[in-house]
């Protein structure tokens, strides 16, 4: 296992319960769709993923459409059932919904996909072997809460060495680098996040990813940079207007960062229950600032 991914295992466990809350939401990070309908590459190198998945993309990941998505995806399952992304997703949408036995059942199908396919795509037959181990273990958060955080942890060490694994084999895969960075960015490896999300694909989760890391070290010029660059490919994307807000918030922008937590919350169909409770809170938080300012 990489050196620095052994000291995090060994001294932020307290890093590892955010893990386990956003883990399943990882697989919200993937976007729109290139040539070949691989969102991810382009060229001999792309995957083809199929038209139900490549339709499942748009909705899932553009505008965060998830029903329509689970829909698509269940046609992608047939038009290509040896794709572990689509079993990745499918867990992902089970997670949202707490609906455990079936997100362990999709799960199970993603480490059985990704074994399946190590002899002809190595690279990415340890990512998902790695997501799988990582949605896991989130299952028993997903279950328990807190409580099962320590069986959660039991995890980390096999997920951390299939992901090892995919860094090496797929040094500068778009994917690869994707998934490395949102785990680089939960344990605050932020120079090394950067530098993955920089090699990662597409466009759009590249510079939301990058947005995340200049937002959490507080270099919230570069920033909203970012994020206004991801904003021009998804315009409709309510997570993308959501970080917005709190870019905005963070500089002090009360005003700015209310009205982008609105456009947020008009999408709210669009959003899972917990994250439309965290941008209200947000934009509770900045009205009261707001009417601060105005009273002093």
């Amino acid at each position: 296992m990489h050196a620095s991914l052994k000291q995090s295992v060994s001294h932020r466990s307290s890093r590892f319960s955010r893990l386990w809350t956003v883990f399943p939401l990882v697989t919200l990070l993937f976007a729109s769709p290139v040539l070949a309908q691989d969102p991810f590459r382009t060229g001999p190198d792309a995957r083809a993923i199929g038209p139900a998945l490549e339709s499942a993309f748009e909705d899932f990941f553009r505008t965060g459409e998830f029903q329509k998505a689970s829909q698509k995806l269940n046609k992608a399952q047939n038009e290509n059932p040896n794709e572990p992304l689509i079993y990745t997703l499918q867990a992902a949408l089970a997670y949202q919904n707490g609906q455990r036995d079936t997100m362990l059942a999709k799960t199970q199908k993603t480490r059985d996909v990704a074994q399946s396919i190590e002899s002809k795509d190595p690279g990415r037959s340890h990512l998902y072997q790695g997501i799988a181990q990582g949605l896991e273990g989130s299952s028993y958060y997903l279950k328990d809460g807190l409580i099962g955080l320590p069986r959660a942890l039991t995890y980390v060490n096999s997920m951390f060495s299939e992901i090892d694994r995919a860094r090496q084999l797929a040094p500068n895969d778009p994917e690869v680098n994707l998934f490395v960075g949102y785990i680089d960015l939960l344990l605050n490896k932020y120079e090394d996040a950067l530098q993955e999300f920089r090699k990662a694909g597409p466009p759009y989760l590249s510079y939301r990813g990058q947005a995340l890391v200049y937002r959490d070290t507080k270099a919230y010029p570069q920033a909203q940079a970012m994020v206004d660059k991801a904003l021009a490919t998804a315009p409709q994307n309510p997570d993308l207007l959501y970080l917005k807000g709190q870019i905005l918030a963070l500089q002090n922008k009360p005003t700015e960062a209310v009205a982008f937590f609105d456009q947020a919350l008009s999408l709210g169909k669009q959003l899972p229950e917990s994250t439309k409770k965290q941008i209200r809170l947000e934009r509770t938080n900045q009205i009261i600032q707001l009417s601060s300012q105005k009273q002093s």
